[in-house]
């Protein structure tokens, strides 16, 4: 089915240097702790704690549920884990300028640190305790080090903002999660052509470092939580299922968004699909579980813990119940999924269960916790835990209570007061402002940015999608939206609500996100040298602004967009017209795929094959080597 008969059936945002990541606010301040990695010791009786707003670790002992230490580590703690004798703590921190820490845990210092990548996250030590490796999520590359020294041995491309990583029990194969898409968004010679953006995960050979990547269902992104199973057979991950081949008509049954866990099976890394198992929903028919984040087992393996950070919640899955059922049925070839909205009838094969809202019915429980922004996880015995992020707080869930499951709260300090900002963000990824919870503003606008998706919002008619935009500046850059049918972005939060949430909007929150969304910075890029231009992208600063060229004719500094719509030769079958916004340049290099429908996923693309520039300058005229420098300056922006 193509996408026109799909929408017949279906009718009915000055450059900073203020860090933002994927997993944090950009809004930090001393009152606020900000817990988002736990990594438990392996008798269960000292959980440690990231505080990434206040630059900290804490140790919960658990006995009495108090913190007894706070080790201070100078940056932004993205992720802890332990080595396997469990005497030293390795913290990645920072953003730009990364790092990985190790603390000796009898003293409560940092002992060593080295240099990593752009925001490092994510890592995982063998086994035998010899490597870690650390995710660099925006130099879209995994560092492997050697231990104790963590003397750098290589890095490792993989595919695109790698956030999280698990090493298999033999320590032969690292499964490193890829958070975005790095697809074309639409073809435009081929109307009917399917459209496949999907992220990736890569599975890293430890003892050569080839790769191979392990594609996942038709609209699955926004990957922030990995785990491995103890017996080292599945990896899990959470994810977000985005329905973008449908217009955003409703959301009823998961329409635009669906959320869940995705399965591999490591022990079948050599088949045609990579291990790849199935996706599994965690939504209710008629009750989303947006943005699920941090993911984890019971020792045995048996219960499977999510952390849903849109609705606050913890889910808790019977891992065999699952399996069995998974394997009960046809193996056909997932590939042949559709990504529709699927609702409550049952799995008949395979590839019907991305789209089974009742897959799980009988298999899962949730719970509901008090404070905003579940993320990470762990399990100690029958004891879960759950950092809320926004309410710098634990949630304790004992899962041997009588009746129905509760959290008990765990105080990390006072309670935090609340800018208007941080308001604003904890509303932007609160999926309880949302019509029976799907989704969040951050659900297509992770971070405030993009998803990578084409979708078909109802501002501008039906049968026309767009690749979502990136929100930073956006109040400093009106109009709003591709065709710029809202003057302002304060204009879009509500509309948003109204039409994409779809609930009436509450104008204290809006005024909250506005100052959020105002407040956004764009992050360094990883193109800079030292944060500066490097030699080549400085040769393209210049290419830029020749006259000739014709770039700063739409795109003059500082905010690199002359803020009008202009005609450049992009309209497609989908598009009524063919004058179209002009973004702003800054943070391109982290926005692909690019134009208003996402064709191109390079920017070399963009000008060699999409003949971009040509409208109103000479573009053509230049070499290869010449484009080379071009894209290189705008990628540093």
């Amino acid at each position: 089915m193509n996408y026109k008969q799909v929408v017949f059936l279906a009718t009915v945002c000055l450059f900073g240097v203020v860090l933002m990541m994927s997993n944090h606010s950009v809004f930090a301040a001393e009152s606020y702790k900000g817990p988002l990695d736990l990594t438990a010791t392996k008798d269960g009786t000292k959980i440690y704690i990231a505080y990434f707003d206040a630059h900290e670790i804490a140790v919960l002992n658990t006995a009495d549920d108090k913190v007894i230490q706070t080790i201070p580590v100078g940056k932004e703690p993205t992720g802890i884990t332990l080595s396997t004798d469990e005497k030293t703590l390795y913290v990645t921190s920072g953003g730009y300028r990364g790092l990985v820490q190790a603390v000796d845990l009898a003293t409560g210092k940092v002992v060593r640190e080295v240099a990593a990548g752009h925001t490092p996250l994510g890592a995982a030590v063998t086994p035998d305790g010899k490597k870690i490796f650390v995710c660099n999520r925006f130099n879209n590359d995994v560092s492997e080090y050697d231990l104790p020294e963590l003397k750098l041995v290589r890095r490792i491309k993989v595919i695109r903002e790698p956030r999280g990583a698990v090493v298999t029990n033999d320590g032969k194969t690292v499964y490193v999660s890829n958070a975005v898409p790095n697809d074309v968004a639409n073809i435009p010679e081929n109307p009917d052509a399917l459209i496949d953006v999907a992220a990736e995960i890569t599975a890293i050979d430890v003892a050569s470092g080839t790769t191979k990547n392990i594609r996942l269902p038709n609209g699955s992104g926004s990957i922030h939580g990995i785990c491995i199973s103890p017996d080292g057979r599945y990896v899990y991950l959470t994810e977000i299922l985005a329905r973008f081949q449908m217009p955003t008509t409703q959301l009823e049954r998961g329409w635009m968004n669906t959320n869940g866990i995705s399965i591999i099976d490591t022990t079948q890394l050599a088949n045609n699909r990579a291990g790849f198992v199935n996706t599994v929903l965690i939504d209710d028919v008629d009750l989303g579980a947006a943005n699920p984040w941090g993911i984890t087992t019971s020792v045995d393996g048996k219960q499977i813990f999510i952390a849903v950070a849109g609705t606050s919640e913890l889910i808790i899955v019977d891992a065999d119940a699952m399996h069995k059922k998974l394997a009960s049925l046809p193996q056909d070839d997932p590939d042949t999924a559709t990504g529709y909205a699927g609702g409550s009838s049952a799995s008949a094969k395979a590839s019907d269960v991305p789209n089974d809202l009742a897959f799980l019915v009988g298999m899962k429980k949730r719970v509901r916790l008090d404070g905003k922004g579940a993320r990470p996880v762990a399990a100690i015995g029958n004891k879960v835990y759950v950092g809320m992020y926004y309410s710098d707080t634990l949630q304790k869930v004992d899962l041997t209570a009588a009746g129905n499951l509760k959290g008990t709260e765990i105080a990390l300090g006072a309670k935090p007061e609340l800018t208007k900002e941080r308001r604003g963000e904890i509303h932007w990824n609160d999926a309880t402002l949302c019509f029976q919870y799907w989704q969040s503003c951050a659900s297509c606008h992770p971070d405030g940015r993009m998803d990578a998706y084409n979708w078909d919002l109802l501002n501008d008619g039906l049968g026309n999608p767009k690749n979502a935009k990136s929100l930073l500046w956006c109040d400093k850059c009106p109009p709003a939206m591709w065709e710029g049918v809202r003057e302002t972005s304060a204009r879009c939060t509500r509309t948003g609500f109204q039409f994409i949430l779809f609930s009436m909007p509450d104008e204290t929150k809006c005024q909250d996100i506005d100052a959020y969304v105002h407040a956004m910075q764009p992050v360094p890029s990883p193109y800079l040298v030292d944060g500066k231009l490097s030699e080549k992208a400085g040769r393209g600063k210049k290419i830029f602004e020749n006259p000739k060229v014709g770039c700063v004719q739409c795109h003059p500094a500082p905010l690199f967009t002359d803020q009008k719509l202009h005609d450049v030769n992009t309209k497609c079958y989908y598009d009524r017209k063919g004058s179209f916004d002009t973004p702003t340049l800054v943070e391109t290099w982290r926005t692909a795929p690019y134009l208003h429908d996402g064709r191109y996923v390079n920017m070399k693309d963009l000008f060699k094959k999409g003949k971009h520039g040509d409208v109103e300058g000479d573009i053509e005229s230049l070499t290869d080597e010449q484009l080379d420098d071009l894209v290189e300056y705008i990628l540093s922006l």
